[in-house]
């Protein structure tokens, strides 16, 4: 089994997680503005082989959308919740979209920028943080995941499946997004997971549940994290 190096440093890059194969796909994973159960999630990013997570922290992680600091990275995982950003900044991350690269959406990354559009058109939709569309959560729900389109490769070999896990409600979801997985919880969103291509270079997908730690755990959701970072990354 691969093992994994967990070394937190100082500085610009708050944490590393080295692997020990070569040709890893090169995952940037940004956090912050969320708590959440850090021995779990990188336990679940440990199962994850072929995978390399190289972990960037708000307020610094945004500095990466500027420059050429995303290019040793085949696809960027957004595990973060954050408003503030600056014009440079958004510049930035634009350009990087345009020009190509993974992105991955975890989760509570749907909440952050609420008032950024082209951030909530490149996730697919928006977790409305108040006024007349408030979204609303609750938190220990069973529900079904139902594949709706099952040969999609990010769901390869996945059946419908059970999750325990936190839930959101009236979330705003774009017209443009390919629905993958769907619930018939009535207090859920409807669409649990769905992807995009934004353009022929970038492609981009978001999974709802991954509040944890129940679901971390959980194969079909490892499997479906995994294979919605390699599609992403076009591997």
């Amino acid at each position: 089994m691969k093992t994994l190096l967990l070394i937190c440093v100082l500085g610009m890059l708050t944490c590393v997680a080295f692997s020990q194969e070569k040709n890893d796909l090169q995952v940037l994973l940004i956090t912050g503005g969320h708590d959440f159960d850090r021995t779990a999630f990188f336990q679940l990013l440990h199962e994850l082989q072929g995978m390399t997570f190289t972990e960037v922290k708000h307020p610094q992680a945004n500095d990466y959308f500027v420059g050429n600091k995303t290019d040793a990275f085949d696809v960027i995982l957004f595990y973060d919740m954050v408003q503030d950003i600056s014009s440079a900044q958004m510049e930035g991350f634009e350009k990087l979209v345009e020009k190509g690269i993974g992105l991955v959406f975890l989760h509570h990354s749907i909440v952050s920028y609420q008032g950024w559009d082209y951030y909530k058109n490149t996730v697919g939709g928006r977790y409305h943080e108040g006024g007349p569309m408030a979204s609303n959560y609750k938190h220990e729900v069973d529900f079904n995941a139902k594949l709706i389109s099952p040969s999609h490769p990010v769901l390869q070999g996945l059946e419908d499946f059970k999750v325990f896990d936190e839930i959101y409600g009236n979330v705003e979801i774009g017209e443009n997004v390919n629905p993958l997985i769907k619930t018939d919880h009535p207090d859920s969103m409807p669409y649990l997971a769905w992807s995009q291509e934004l353009n022929p270079h970038t492609r981009s997908v978001y999974i709802q549940p991954g509040h944890g730690p129940e679901v971390f755990s959980l194969t079909p959701f490892q499997q479906l994290l995994k294979q919605a970072l390699i599609w992403t990354a076009f591997r």
